[in-house]
């Protein structure tokens, strides 16, 4: 009787395991990847209804302290982390998206509005929402 296997069918058993490794490493690693842009674009939707709140409690106030406070208030005093790269803040009033700021979210604002972009796992602005002043926009 013969027991335990021969050095070539263990030799299959080997290739065939780092076949699979092959064609599911990619997908594990892209899917890593989505996580973090999903994650930005929450991000993206929280400043959203942060903005949408401070117009309706105060739209007489300027864009600069109103985009200041939510801010603060969304960053949390440090405790909010960015999701792609925690040495950076989750959440700016300043800059523009770069590979130096991957995963942050920064607010700006024009004449009417706000514009809130995520910044995603590469550093482009890819999630981008404009929230605009309800009280210029119905013209009161």
């Amino acid at each position: 009787m013969r027991k335990g296997f021969t050095l070539l069918e263990l030799l299959i058993v080997v290739v065939i395991l780092g076949v699979l490794a092959l064609i599911a490493a990619p997908t594990l690693l892209n899917a890593a990847d989505k996580a973090k842009d999903a994650a930005v674009q929450g991000n993206v939707s929280a400043a959203a209804t942060s903005v949408t709140s401070q117009f309706a409690l105060d739209s007489s106030q300027e864009y600069s302290t109103m985009i200041s406070n939510v801010v603060n208030d969304l960053n949390d005093g440090g405790n909010n982390t960015n999701p792609i790269d925690d040495e950076v803040a989750a959440f700016a009033d300043t800059g523009t998206c770069s590979s130096s700021v991957k995963g942050q979210v920064i607010l700006t604002s024009d004449d009417d509005s706000i514009t809130i972009t995520g910044c995603d796992i590469n550093g482009d602005g890819k999630f981008i929402k404009t929230i605009k002043d309800p009280s210029v926009a119905s013209g009161t």
